[in-house]
């Protein structure tokens, strides 16, 4: 597998997270073309399966809560960020 579709754990990028029923910050790190880690402010609380997330306010994804806990979320995006979007994310 390229090393670019691979999770990249990076310092953390800022985000912002809409839910149908909220919106707020997050972390965003381990972020692959398919995927990211998110850790929140506040608990996901238990609908939150759609999220609109907008990373490092220049990249703006839609996908769904795979699993959280607390306040930490793994999102599954739906359809991929570019590879080369990741390298640039890790770059900056």
């Amino acid at each position: 597998m390229p090393a670019s579709q691979k999770a990249r754990k990076l310092a953390q990028l800022s985000g912002q997270c809409d839910l149908e029923r909220a919106s707020f910050a997050v972390a965003i790190s381990d972020i692959s073309c398919d995927g990211c880690s998110a850790e929140a402010e506040c608990d996901w609380g238990e609908d939150c399966e759609f999220v609109h997330l907008r990373i490092n306010d220049s990249i703006d994804v839609n996908g769904r809560v795979l699993r959280h806990d607390g306040k930490r979320a793994d999102i599954r995006f739906y359809g991929q960020i570019h590879p080369a979007v990741i390298d640039q994310l890790a770059e900056a």
